[in-house]
């Protein structure tokens, strides 16, 4: 096992690598290091590059429970501090592409008056785990900062103990692995073969010449005493998506970060629920996602008192107004129109935003998605008071006008103008008014919803003004039965997060 981070810092240009002890030096603005110092050292590092302007993201304390999981505590941590700087929101990745991450996140704390990251690391010893050497995933994060920091603004800080600490490198394909595992053995063969050639032949040159005896054939291979050994295992003969899906929610233990929370739901809960509703029959499939759908459900129906209370919540549907005010003035937008749009849950709005992106063209730029959490309970008229009341409605609940609830038939196909205590928003009703007439085939219906919504939503944009900001979001989700029918006003994952997008609507280059 080599130390292959330390190998790829060393074969670094010593122009862009600051030594492991003495004071740091000035960083130009596109360029970074990576750096070994003690815990005293750190600090006053930390302290001194803070000062020039970076933004230093520290995690002192790793524990076990990161193992294999650091590239995503890096990234709550660093949501943190930039939340802390005043930071506006993350942007659009494409999931699982931590350079895309990155690039967001430098550009949001440039944003914000820093001028880069500071990735500050304690001791790693306790994520070696029994064989001594970071996990894969792990190693893999900490090589992509390293590189990283040749070519952007980033400072990986890491404890001068952990200069030795083993790692993973580069991987490598099997056929090279393979190769080098069995070189060994056939030239240790090749040589005994070569020192026996040597004896018979001295051995002959002493003797009469005699006629070579028949070497023995190859004994053949006994195709079924193999196939034995493989008697009841289950082959896996194509990848299928589902394995993943459920092997990452089986995974998930304990507290996870906000961010990576929403991550799982979009990237394993949804599809692999959308999976099951479509006929998987698999027991480890079903039990892994309801034990996370009943485990969120669980947790979510005892934290969401608390949110009347204090300000540590996610980002709700009440807080449409504010989350959408904040766009407009990011994008210089000059009004700002809300749509809401009855039950449409998280992949309902990516399919529709997908849609509208796709119908508008450069009529409209999408410049955000976002997760919304609905209020309990996850119903219409529930959602509608704490937009009209705010935070207040989660104190002491109250009651609306019965006049919003949805629209039914082909009135449920137009926007309409609704006002929401002092505020006003427009309206769609038709994927709820579709959900009811799909009955027992929702799921099949799903692509059909989303064309139908997209083509009002898109007919809606037209009609705007330019330079407005479309916020378009939903209320409240809606699960899927075994059936085929839909539910609402629970608090699983499915009801509680919903999908929300922006659109920046005219000649918007």
């Amino acid at each position: 096992m080599t130390d292959a981070i330390l190998s790829s810092i060393e074969a670094k240009p010593r122009s862009t690598m600051g030594d492991e002890k003495g004071p740091p030096r000035a960083l130009p603005r596109d360029v970074g290091e990576v750096r070994f110092a003690s815990t005293v050292e750190r600090a006053g590092i930390c302290l001194d590059l803070e000062q020039s302007g970076l933004l230093v993201v520290r995690l002192e304390d790793v524990g076990p429970t990161v193992r294999g999981r650091l590239a995503e505590t890096l990234d709550a941590a660093t949501e943190r501090a930039l939340g802390e700087r005043g930071a506006v929101g993350p942007g659009i990745a494409p999931p699982g592409s931590p350079d895309a991450s990155l690039s967001d996140q430098l550009y949001r704390a440039r944003r914000a008056g820093a001028t880069g990251l500071v990735i500050a690391l304690g001791p790693l010893a306790r994520l070696t785990g029994s064989l001594g050497v970071l996990d894969p995933v792990d190693s893999t994060s900490l090589r992509f900062f390293a590189d990283a920091s040749r070519e952007r603004p980033v400072v990986l800080l890491l404890d001068e103990g952990d200069a030795r600490t083993a790692a993973y490198g580069q991987p490598t394909s099997l056929r090279q692995v393979l190769s080098m595992s069995l070189a060994e053995p056939v030239r240790a063969q090749a040589s005994a073969s070569a020192a026996n050639a040597n004896a018979s032949t001295n051995a002959n040159a002493a003797s009469q010449p005699v006629a070579p005896a028949p070497s023995p054939s190859p004994a053949p291979s006994d195709a079924r005493s193999f196939a034995a050994h493989l008697a009841g295992v289950s082959v896996v003969e194509r990848e299928e998506a589902w394995r993943a899906w459920t092997l990452q929610l089986a995974a998930v233990r304990g507290p996870l970060p906000l961010s990576t929370l929403e991550r799982t739901f979009i990237e394993s809960y949804v599809p692999l629920g959308n999976a099951i509703a479509s006929g998987l029959d698999d027991s480890r499939a079903r039990a892994a996602h309801d034990e996370f759908k009943t485990t969120f459900s669980k947790n979510y129906t005892e934290t969401f008192p608390t949110f009347a209370v204090t300000t540590k919540r996610p980002r709700m549907v009440l807080d449409a107004h504010d989350i959408a005010t904040r766009l407009a003035r990011l994008h210089g937008a000059r009004t700002v129109r809300l749509l809401l749009v009855d039950s449409m849950r998280w992949d309902l709005a990516h399919m529709v935003q997908e849609r509208v992106g796709a119908t508008l063209g450069a009529r409209a730029v999408l410049t955000d998605e976002v997760i919304l959490w609905a209020a309990l309970p996850t119903t219409t008229m529930r959602q509608l008071e704490t937009i009209a009341r705010g935070v207040e409605a989660l104190r002491v609940p109250g009651e609306l006008d019965p006049e919003v609830e949805p629209l039914r038939g082909r009135t449920a196909d137009y926007v309409r103008r609704l006002r929401v205590g002092p505020r006003e928003i427009h309206k769609l009703d038709l994927i709820e008014a579709r959900l009811q007439s799909a009955r027992g085939a929702v799921l099949r219906a799903l692509p059909e919803i989303a064309a139908g919504c997209a083509e009002v939503v898109a007919r809606h944009a037209y009609g705007l003004a330019p330079r407005t900001l479309l916020f378009v979001f939903g209320d409240h989700g809606f699960a899927i039965d075994r059936s085929g029918s839909a539910s609402q006003g629970g608090a699983s994952p499915d009801e509680v997060l919903v999908g929300a997008f922006a659109l920046l609507v005219g000649d918007v280059h």
